[in-house]
């Protein structure tokens, strides 16, 4: 089953040079738990997630600190031109329930593991 045909999540994008403030406050009037960074071309870069904030900007009292000095690098991401089997491997392979969606190395959006039970629970149907 082709990914690019699965329903995908949008996400929250900033770039590496947003501070950890806005990032902090964009998570929060978002109801969210990570934003992937992401260079002028939506490139995907890292992720800074609710726990990164935690541990390495709060508990090292540092809030001063920019999101490329606090993103996770080489995140791995499915492309939409792969199969559902990548995306499972991927998911497996960091322990997470959801993973980056790319087109041409450009994040357009977030897929999880129930979005692929779902798909694959609805093609067995048609």
């Amino acid at each position: 089953m082709d990914i690019g045909k699965i329903k995908i999540h949008k996400v929250l994008t900033c770039n590496p040079n947003d501070n950890i403030t806005s990032i902090a406050k964009k998570l929060k009037d978002n109801n969210e738990r990570r934003i992937f960074v992401v260079d002028s071309d939506k490139k995907l870069l890292g992720i800074v997630t609710t726990t990164d904030l935690v541990y390495k900007v709060l508990s090292k009292n540092k809030e001063n600190l920019k999101a490329k000095e606090i993103m996770t690098k080489n995140i791995k991401a499915v492309d939409t031109s792969e199969d559902l089997n990548k995306a499972l491997e991927i998911m497996n392979e960091i322990k997470s329930f959801s993973c980056p969606l790319t087109e041409n190395n450009k994040i357009i959006g977030l897929i999880s593991y129930h979005d692929l039970i779902g798909s694959v629970f609805s093609s067995l149907r048609e």
